[in-house]
């Protein structure tokens, strides 16, 4: 086997290990109640667990997951545990691992900017 080969199976390989992990992450998260400190595009994150204010907003949330072909269950909501007006969304998708934050609260459009990535296949 030719070295680029080997080093394109290694890479795949490790993509997938780490879709693994998440996935056993969200999993044991959402089994034990933990608040969670993981990093989104390099940044440290504490986060709880997610408490929609705005039902619109949850009501909208879920009308996207049904057109796009998605239940509630196939993503692990999160919130940033922050003290400011905007807080922070982060989106787990847990069969392909995918994380996504959004920018909630205080006429945020994160369910717009949602659909957008459901729209472009961002979580598959």
């Amino acid at each position: 086997m030719r070295s680029d080969e080997v080093l394109e199976r290694a890479s795949a390989g490790m993509k997938e290990s780490n879709k693994v992990l998440i996935r056993e992450l969200v999993r044991d998260l959402e089994e034990k109640g933990i608040s969670p400190v993981i990093a989104v595009d390099g940044e440290v994150q504490k986060l709880t667990k997610f408490q929609v204010t705005d039902h619109r907003e949850m009501k909208n949330f879920e009308n996207e997951l049904q057109k796009f072909g998605f239940e509630k269950s196939d993503f692990c909501l999160l919130e940033e545990d922050s003290s400011n007006i905007h807080n922070n969304i982060i989106l787990i998708h847990k069969k392909s691992a995918k994380i996504r934050k959004y920018k909630a609260g205080n006429n945020s459009h994160w369910v717009a900017d949602f659909h957008q990535d459901l729209k472009n296949k961002f979580f598959i």
